[in-house]
């Protein structure tokens, strides 16, 4: 299987591993968001319509409790001149009603009756009677006197009295002389009220006993210029007729009351006058409904569904940018695997031919000279043939060797403080036979008084070896072969180069060419490991100096060598 097949095949399969889980995450992971969100939404309704059936029953309670107790008040405490038949003397004794000063439960607003003779009459009396009465219960007592007036005019919403129906209810016998001066009290009201005698159905005189039916009392809805009020009725029949009487339930105060121990603002009125769309839970069998708006609540379960469904999307982001990154990185672990491969693969191929050409040429002249086969007189180009392809091979091996050294970190030069231009010179005279016997005229160039420099005579030695060697071989399709060694000051120290005129490096061949094993594209070029270049900057760095490629070349290929200037010079 080719590496690129590999490499397409590796590519998909990481791709399948990524996404799949990755998309199957972000499936499940948004759609359990999407129903925390909803699920939060569902939970704040369903807990606001448990607070609201748990405040209703709260004021059910409350409200048969107040019923309860009210049943027990007896019917001419709602007369606000009243005559107690059990505690009065007898003869004309009236005083105030119980409920004189005004109403002590906050729940109630306001206790009435309606007589026989069509009065309305509130237990609070007027400012005739400033030792029973305040200005302030005065005015109260005239607002709500007019309210019920014109409430009783309107008529009631299926009132008890209306339609004959009895209630049976207790009895209240007294007798006829008790009777009468309740009659009477009902008299001096409507004197202080300002409504004056009114045509009346008259009772017998005499002794006897009065027995007087109270029914218990029923809610009722009844509606007066400012709304619909809860009251609390009941019918009580006399000599005379049916009187009703009972208490209406202020909204106001139940709303409050409710408040100081519910979470939410509620709203206390008949099922007919919540708006739509409020939560609502009936108050037991009263007609009356507690009503909730649950927009805001719901706008608060939204805004944290969201908040739970923008959560999950940064943290599969986050995730999700992980994994990319993690499949990014084991593609490219797997790419530079496969790099070095492909660079193990031509290093054997190259390794291979650098060693075996060299080889067979020892084995052709070193045979030759040993068994006298050839001309004698080229004995000597023989023995040259033999020293040339054994520096060959020297210098293929001391790269491999310097490879590994510095792929171990170990240290690979040792610089010491010298006279650079004498060891240019030696190294040149030691390169120069071989280099001229393949063909390559060598120059060298060299200013007077060069400083001192600090540098390894071996390594630099081996940097001129590999980068002459480089000129040999691709100077060998020009007419006249030459390479040019320049050696002069320069503001770091001494400056070396190398120059050939070959064919050059140009592209994105320039950029790589310091990098082990890299080797032009071109099929034609020159067979080799593609150390050299690597191992000479490696060397010249190790000494304090550096190796690069001139920029300006007009032909050929330059080298510059950088070598510190030392201390002592």
């Amino acid at each position: 299987m080719t590496s690129k097949r590999r490499t397409t095949i590796a590519a998909i399969a990481l791709a399948v591993a990524v996404v799949l889980p990755t998309t199957a995450w972000y499936v499940t992971g948004s759609g359990s968001a999407t129903r925390r969100a909803r699920l939060l939404e569902q939970t704040a309704i369903a807990g606001l319509q448990n607070e609201l059936h748990h405040d209703s029953d709260r004021l059910a309670t409350r409200l048969e409790r107040l019923r309860t107790s009210e049943n027990e008040r007896p019917f001419f405490h709602y007369q606000s001149i009243t005559h107690d038949p059990y505690g009065a003397a007898e003869g004309l004794a009236v005083a105030p009603s119980p409920l004189a000063r005004g109403v002590s439960d906050p729940l109630v607003w306001a206790h009435f009756q309606l007589d026989e003779d069509g009065l309305v009459s509130l237990p609070m009396v007027n400012e005739r009677f400033p030792e029973l009465s305040s200005t302030e219960n005065f005015s109260r007592f005239c607002s709500l006197l007019a309210d019920l007036q014109n409430a009783m005019a309107m008529g009631l919403e299926n009132p008890s009295g209306a339609n004959g129906r009895y209630f049976e209810g207790t009895l209240v016998p007294l007798r006829r002389s008790e009777w009468e001066q309740i009659r009477d009290a009902d008299k001096v009201y409507a004197a202080i009220t300002g409504q004056g005698e009114r045509p009346s159905k008259q009772t017998q005189g005499g002794s006897g006993e009065v027995v007087i039916r109270v029914g218990p009392l029923e809610w009722h809805t009844m509606v007066f210029g400012s709304g619909p009020t809860l009251a609390a009725l009941r019918e009580v029949e006399t000599p005379l007729g049916i009187r009703l009487q009972g208490f209406a339930v202020a909204p106001s105060g139940v709303e409050q009351w409710i408040g100081s121990d519910a979470t939410v603002q509620v709203e206390f009125a008949p099922a007919a006058m919540l708006p739509s769309g409020q939560l609502s839970s009936p108050v037991s069998d009263t007609g009356w409904w507690l009503g909730t708006e649950p927009e805001p609540l719901i706008l608060e379960a939204r805004a944290e569904g969201r908040r739970a469904i923008t959560d999950f999307r940064r943290i599969f982001a986050l995730g999700a940018a992980a994994v990319l990154l993690s499949a990014l990185a084991v593609m490219v672990v797997f790419l530079q695997t496969e790099r070095l491969a492909r660079q193990r693969g031509r290093f054997a191929a190259a390794a291979a031919h650098e060693l075996k050409t060299p080889l067979a040429s020892l084995r052709l002249h070193s045979e030759m000279l040993s068994e006298g086969l050839g001309r004698p007189e080229q004995a000597g180009v023989y023995a040259a043939r033999v020293a040339s392809e054994s520096g060959r091979l020297g210098r293929v091996v001391s790269n491999m060797l310097d490879l590994a050294r510095l792929e171990r970190g170990a240290q690979i030069a040792n610089p010491q403080p010298g006279e650079i231009g004498e060891a240019v010179e030696r190294c040149l005279d030691r390169l120069r036979p071989s280099l001229e016997g393949a063909g390559l005229a060598v120059d060298l160039r060299m200013d007077d008084d060069l400083p001192t420099a600090n540098f390894d005579h071996d390594a630099l030695c081996q940097i001129l070896d590999n980068l002459l060697d480089n000129a040999e071989k691709y100077t060998r399709e020009q007419a006249h072969r030459r390479a040019e060694v320049t050696v002069r000051e320069s503001a770091d120290g001494v400056q070396i180069t190398v120059g050939d005129n070959g064919p050059g490096i140009q592209g994105i061949t320039r950029r790589a060419l310091f990098k082990p094993f890299q080797r032009p594209g071109d099929d034609n070029a020159p067979a080799g490991l593609g150390l050299g270049l690597a191992l000479a900057r490696s060397l010249a760095r190790a000494q304090g100096g550096d190796l690069a490629l001139a920029e300006d070349q007009s032909t050929g290929a330059t080298f510059v060598l950088t070598v510190a200037r030392s201390e002592q010079s």
